[in-house]
């Protein structure tokens, strides 16, 4: 492909790709194979012979084709939409469009026309920059009035005059003056912008305690964790049941450790107020996949994308 040794100066040779006999009948009909070394690198090259399916499928079919040979796996097309693009990237499927654009992953290579984000100064967001990040997302538009966000939150003006600073420094934003309202504008839009900011997302949860279910604090608690989980995802409630609150909690009374299961509820100490975002008693979408971040169970896992997978689904109409 002369589009690629033009622009990265190496050698790229073509072969027959000798493990299509091993594939079901369903991607040969999808699609083309070519095995390609780029100088020492092979990967194989596909070339869809229609319309790209969703990307939840693309990325089983790329599973299946690794089980034949495990190399990287690169789409070829003709032309992209900005919206198959992002998906791609979010979901680190390397692709060409001759050209236009190149994104290797596996060699190290990400080379776009205009997208790139400046290096980051930043290592972590404070918890009201997440917490305005979260709430950009969920207005699902490309800008927004920065100020709205003070009477959601009620925070002050320093406060969002901070938080709004720390977003542009990832290099994901821009903003402007209209007025003397501050307008905020992210560089891409929901999935493939919120993947470019998890590194520098923090986990909303200061301490976990212990306290009976009859604690006062429970009253106005927001349902957090798997008890969250529950209501968002056909994974099973917990057996103890999760709640989240705004503060240190000095005053609660509770025990680090879970005493007796049958009267005693988890009570998750958070770094910001789980209801600004919150909705029907249930702590919001983002920041509960944030707070079950680590957890090592595989239902878990597969239950918070099942979650993430409808929210964007929903966010695309």
């Amino acid at each position: 492909m002369e589009y690629i040794e033009r622009l990265l100066r190496i050698k790229v040779r073509y072969r027959p790709w000798q493990y299509k006999g091993e594939l079901p009948y369903y991607l040969l009909e999808r699609y083309e194979f070519r095995k390609v070394l780029l100088d020492r690198v092979a990967a194989v090259f596909l070339y869809p012979k229609g319309e790209l399916d969703q990307m939840a499928s693309v990325r089983k079919q790329i599973a299946r084709i690794q089980k034949a040979e495990n190399l990287p796996v690169v789409i070829v097309m003709d032309k992209m939409s900005r919206n198959q693009r992002e998906y791609l990237i979010a979901s680190g499927i390397p692709f060409v469009v001759p050209d236009k654009q190149l994104y290797l992953p596996f060699m190290g290579i990400v080379l776009q026309e205009k997208f790139d984000a400046a290096p980051l100064p930043i290592e972590k967001l404070q918890p009201s920059a997440q917490v305005l990040f979260f709430y950009y997302l969920y207005q699902n538009t490309e800008r927004i009035y920065a100020n709205a966000f003070m009477k959601t939150a009620e925070c002050s003006g320093m406060t969002l005059t901070r938080a709004v600073r720390q977003l542009e420094q990832t290099g994901l934003f821009d903003t402007e003056k209209d007025g003397t309202r501050i307008v905020l504008r992210g560089k891409f839009t929901g999935r493939i912008l919120f993947e470019k900011m998890r590194p520098y997302l923090i986990s909303p949860v200061r301490k976990v305690v212990y306290v009976h279910r009859g604690e006062a604090c429970l009253r106005n608690a927001s349902v957090a964790g798997l008890s969250a989980l529950s209501e968002k995802s056909m994974i099973s409630p917990p057996d103890v049941e999760s709640y989240a609150v705004y503060g240190r909690g000095a005053r609660l009374k509770g025990t680090e450790r879970l005493m007796d299961a049958s009267v005693q509820a988890e009570v998750e100490l958070w770094k910001y107020d789980p209801q600004i975002l919150g909705n029907n008693g249930t702590v919001d979408t983002l920041s509960l996949a944030m707070s079950l971040v680590g957890r090592t169970d595989e239902r878990v896992g597969e239950a918070l994308e099942d979650m993430m997978e409808e929210m964007w689904g929903e966010q695309d109409g």
